[in-house]
């Protein structure tokens, strides 16, 4: 069983990847409101769980997890969208992302680490025991390369 919601979940997230690269592809809004209202569609029901029963926020990873892999694409499409429909300003921007992932997940280099620190800690909670930054590089790392593959495949 836990195989089967494995493949659902980084299907899902190579949805997000597809789904939002597509959009913003497509209608060139990066505006505040936009990313307002992804924000709100995907963590709304998380935040009143995390309220009613006190549960922290990196139990219910699935949400985190596209919230952040939002959070990627809208930078990868927002960061010189102007140039976004040349022929190889996109590409050069998606194997930028690449090698980001590369260097973030597969190699030990510490940068995800220091850029998580800011925000995960390595004191044990609910759902952590090993702590925050851990749990959060484990489920990330599950998923990793399938935003970027959902982009790809997107631009195809």
């Amino acid at each position: 069983i836990y195989n089967g919601i494995r493949v659902m979940i980084t299907c899902y997230i190579w949805m997000t990847g597809f789904g939002n690269f597509s959009f913003f592809y497509i209608s060139n809004d990066y505006s505040l409101p936009r990313v307002l209202q992804m924000l709100w569609r995907l963590n709304f029901l998380v935040f009143f769980l995390c309220l009613t029963h006190g549960n922290p926020y990196i139990l219910y990873y699935i949400c985190p997890l596209h919230t952040y892999f939002f959070f990627m694409v809208y930078a990868v499409m927002a960061i010189g969208k102007e140039k976004n429909y040349t022929r190889w300003w996109i590409r050069q921007k998606l194997g930028v992302l690449a090698l980001v992932i590369y260097l973030m997940w597969d190699c030990d280099t510490g940068i995800f680490e220091q850029i998580h620190r800011i925000f995960l800690s390595d004191e044990p909670i609910a759902g952590a025991t090993l702590g925050s930054n851990w749990e959060w590089y484990f489920r990330s790392y599950l998923d990793h390369w399938s935003t970027l593959l959902g982009m790809v495949f997107s631009i195809v």
